[in-house]
């Protein structure tokens, strides 16, 4: 027997109690410190090693859902099994089926849900595949080793110590008992006790301003004791964890901001692994081997994220002509698309200029001949071949060294890849689609935590992984009482008061409230210093402490702010440099062709910054892919089918001598132009109902607005539809399209601009700044006939004329300058027509003047104008909101 040997809570707490050193020792025996599974496992390899047990195989928690699931599947009829969410129910019969092995759980089947009574059906198949393969799942393969230790098997320890277990299972127990039997000394690893006076509570405005507090305290400690070991437990590590990590990061190693330093050991560590899908160079091959051969459709956007991201072919030499083959792929190609269809667009593309990224092409269309090779279905164990090869094709992991981390990445993940084959009895052959997904599932169950060296002095934990643990100061934090005591979650297979009576794991109230106390009263005894903290608000939401910290006194001050290095900038700006305010571009130059039109004086008016950003400097946004029309297409669609049907019709005689019949069938072919128009001008196809459901809405659409149309009192023919027109304002040239100019009997015209959207501004007509121009500009120094101009409110539900007019009656709706019921412009100020062009045409000037000048401050009156900005990034209103805040905070103080 050898000496002695710890079995631990945690694998955390035995690494630690493993790599502990005795102080001024020079030589020691590291101590043998064990998980409970971790022990087992040896022993099941000693008893097969030795021929005294012959044990089934183990099935590890993927191939047991697998099992679960084709369990559940086969228990369902085949036509309503699409409806269920197949892996979710596995999930819930897994976990029952272990609360029944570990809890020793015995469902009586008379007093049964009839969700119990399928999940007991299922654990009986279960059972009875199991056996049939040979196979058992985890817990069974204990309680197997248990009856062996007793039945006199294994060499045992002389003492074994069970340390940093907040409660035992009826396993554990059983465990306890048969090595008592043996003669072995059980003993139960005592938590070191401190001096618990030290405790103190500290409210936080909310979780934001907890976890700077945490930081600060953090940073405080090491600067006066940088041997310290410090503790920060948190119940919902995993919501706070980025938080956490970038402000501990950001006070405590400024200096490792640069990219190359990303990999640079920190002095603090988190017990929270993350999922090695979720790991950027292997979330990349696995979105790869998701396209497959690429002949189905997929989402624009993950082939937009595949070239955007690194890690496989020409990554960075590539990466300029990448990101433009991403701006044609948004601009030209449908919401559903396909891997073929994307590396067509790149070779018309090159057609025209050189090849933006050939090696990238290249590397996509071997992929996809690749993939394609493949049989339709093989076992997993022989996909992972196919796999690597697809790979390889597509150049991944790139073009450039990995670093550290990435390395032991893709470590992890060609041990997944090999891993594979383990699957082939239980999941068959599969198509390629199909297998990539499981191994996709395959790499979210597997954390990845790059290896570290040393003890970091913080260690980041989760409740369950601070068992055993001891720190010179600690912090928990998210002491509300929605966290702590945790919720119940009991399992819906099982009936309550079955879990209830056992004291199963979250089986109750009662049961988490009882481990939340044990957990508290061990946490209070694990550092000489200790701080609880909570949030008093989620945004509007107030939250209330939990009641385990209750009588704990409050904390006499609180930490000081984080000083992190945005901080550190700024003061050092304001005391280092002068601030000038710098509102002005170069002026126009003579010979300068600036773009925009209208829209440049609609932005200049809003927010010269955004006139100059996206008119003379070119800033556009990128095309967002949506499925099916998005509003500005629908619009499109309306503005054509206005043209196709008024350009057939006329005038308003023809529309009245339209019976409905005929007007039905002149919408019908006006919306089947627009449509037909509409894939041409776009090069796409639209699907065969979907294009039916467009021509309903357009033809319902238009019928309403038509009939509006022919209550207008005053005779009108369509002389243009979609009419071209340009001018000059102080030497900048504006182009522009009105929709539709009507002609009265007497020779006057009716200027109409087509809207879709429920919301249009006519107020601003008579402001100093007019955003809403291309009116205005027509009426004032294009054409001088211009009777009223108007926006046209295209809807199904309150469709109407907005605007203003000469004299009243000549639209409906539509009020005359001088009206007591004209609201646009005070009679005061415009007594008539020539009045109001006269005030278009001065302000129309006056901003063309700030655009010639180079005005382009950051300046608006509303930010809600600013809606449809595409440079709304580089006007950075969030510094802008911070400059003015410190500001009004200078003023009042």
């Amino acid at each position: 027997m050898t000496d002695r040997l710890i079995l631990c809570a945690t694998a955390r707490l035995a690494q630690t109690l493993r790599a502990a050193a005795p102080v001024g020792a020079a030589v020691w025996q590291m101590p043998r410190a064990l998980t409970i599974g971790q022990w087992l496992t040896t022993l099941a390899d000693e008893a097969l090693l030795s021929g005294a047990a012959t044990l089934p195989q183990v099935l590890d928690p993927f191939a047991e859902l697998l099992l679960w699931e084709k369990v559940i599947a086969d228990s369902l009829p085949e036509s309503s099994s699409p409806l269920f969410d197949i892996q979710g129910m596995a999930a819930s019969a897994a976990e029952a089926h272990a609360l029944c092995r570990i809890w020793k759980l015995q469902p009586d089947s008379s007093q049964l849900s009839e969700e119990a009574k399928l999940f007991i059906g299922w654990q009986a198949e279960f059972a009875r595949r199991c056996r049939t393969s040979a196979w058992i799942d985890v817990a069974g393969l204990h309680w197997q080793l248990i009856a062996l230790i007793e039945a006199g098997h294994f060499s045992l320890p002389q003492t074994i110590a069970f340390a940093g277990f907040d409660r035992y299972t009826p396993l554990d127990h059983n465990l306890m008992a048969a090595l008592t039997a043996r003669g072995v000394t059980v003993e139960n690893r005592p938590q070191t006790a401190v001096d618990r006076s030290n405790r103190q509570v500290l409210a936080c405005p909310d979780v934001d301003a907890e976890c700077a507090a945490v930081v600060a305290w953090a940073k405080t400690q090491l600067a006066t004791n940088p041997a310290c070991r410090l503790g920060i437990v948190a119940p919902d590590l995993a919501g706070v964890r980025d938080r956490l990590e970038f402000l501990l990061d950001d006070a405590l190693h400024p200096v490792l901001i640069r990219p190359d330093a990303a990999e640079v050991p920190r002095c603090f560590n988190f017990s929270l692994g993350r999922a090695l899908a979720d790991l950027p160079l292997i979330r990349v091959a696995l979105d790869l081997l998701a396209l497959g051969s690429g002949r189905a459709k997929v989402e624009q956007s993950r082939l937009s994220e595949l070239l955007l991201a690194g890690g496989w072919s020409a990554a960075a030499g590539e990466a300029d002509g990448r990101a433009r083959l991403d701006a044609a792929l948004r601009r030209d190609l449908p919401y559903f698309t396909t891997l073929p269809a994307l590396i067509r667009l790149a070779g018309r593309l090159a057609e025209f200029e050189p090849p933006l990224c050939p090696q990238t092409v290249a590397a996509l269309a071997t992929f996809g001949e690749t993939a394609g090779a493949a049989p339709r279905k093989l076992l997993p164990g022989h996909w992972t071949s196919v796999f690597r090869n697809c790979l390889k094709a597509v150049g991944w992991p790139g073009d450039r060294p990995l670093s550290s981390h990435e390395f032991q990445a893709r470590r992890a993940f060609g041990e997944v890849l090999d891993g594979f084959g383990q699957h082939d009895a239980l999941l068959g052959p599969v198509a390629f689609a199909e297998a990539a997904r499981r191994l996709s599932q395959l790499c979210r169950k597997r954390l990845f935590q790059p290896e570290t060296r040393g003890q970091p002095a913080i260690q980041v934990l989760g409740v369950l992984e601070s068992a055993g643990l001891g720190f010179d100061a600690l912090w928990v934090m998210g002491m509300n009482d929605d966290l702590w005591p945790p919720p119940p979650r009991p399992n819906p297979l099982l009936p309550a008061e079955l879990l209830r009576a056992a004291g199963a794991a979250h089986a109750s109230a009662e049961v988490e409230l009882d481990f939340a106390q044990r957990v508290h009263a061990r946490l209070s005894l694990s550092a000489p210093e200790v701080t609880f903290s909570y949030s008093q608000a989620d945004g509007n939401r107030v939250l209330r402490p939990s009641p385990l910290i209750a009588g704990i006194p409050a904390a006499d001050e609180t930490p000081g702010e984080v000083e992190t290095l945005a901080r550190q900038l700024a003061g050092e700006a304001a005391s280092a440099c002068d601030l000038i305010e710098d509102a002005m571009a170069p002026p126009v130059a003579e010979g300068e062709k600036v773009s925009g039109g209208s829209w440049l004086l609609r932005a200049q008016a809003i927010c010269p910054a955004w006139a100059y950003y996206q008119y003379r400097l070119g800033g556009e946004a990128m095309d967002e892919p949506v499925e099916g029309l998005d509003p500005a297409a629908r619009g499109t669609l309306v503005h054509e089918a206005l043209e196709a049907f008024w350009t057939a019709v006329r005038s308003s005689e023809t529309l009245a001598a339209l019976d409905e019949a005929n007007r039905q069938q002149a919408i019908a072919e006006a919306v089947a132009k627009a449509l037909q128009s509409f894939e041409l001008k776009r090069r796409v196809t639209l699907a065969a109902r979907f294009r039916e459901l467009e021509a309903a809405r357009l033809e319902k659409l238009l019928d309403v607005w038509l009939a509006l149309e022919s209550r207008r009192g005053l005779a009108f023919d369509v002389i243009a539809c979609e009419q071209p027109a340009e001018v000059e304002i102080e030497e900048i040239k504006v182009k522009m399209i009105v929709d539709r100019i009507d002609r009265l009997a007497d020779g006057r015209q009716v200027i109409i601009d087509y809207k879709t959207g429920a919301t249009v501004d006519t107020k601003n007509w008579a402001g100093q700044r007019i955003t809403e121009p291309q009116l205005p500009i027509y009426a004032a120094l294009v054409n001088d006939e211009v009777a009223a101009v108007v926006f046209a409110k295209v809807l199904l539900d309150k469709p109407a004329f907005a605007g203003v007019a000469d004299e009243k009656d000549i639209l409906p709706g539509v009020q005359g300058i001088g009206d007591d019921k004209q609201k646009i412009f005070d009679s005061a100020e415009f007594p008539d027509w020539v009045a109001v062009i006269t005030h278009w045409r001065e302000r129309l000037h006056a901003v063309a003047k700030e655009v010639k000048a180079g005005q382009a401050g950051v300046m608006f009156a509303d930010e809600k104008a600013l809606q449809y900005c595409e440079v709304l990034a580089l006007l950075r209103l969030p510094e802008r909101r911070r400059l003015l805040a410190q500001t009004v905070a200078g003023e009042d103080a």
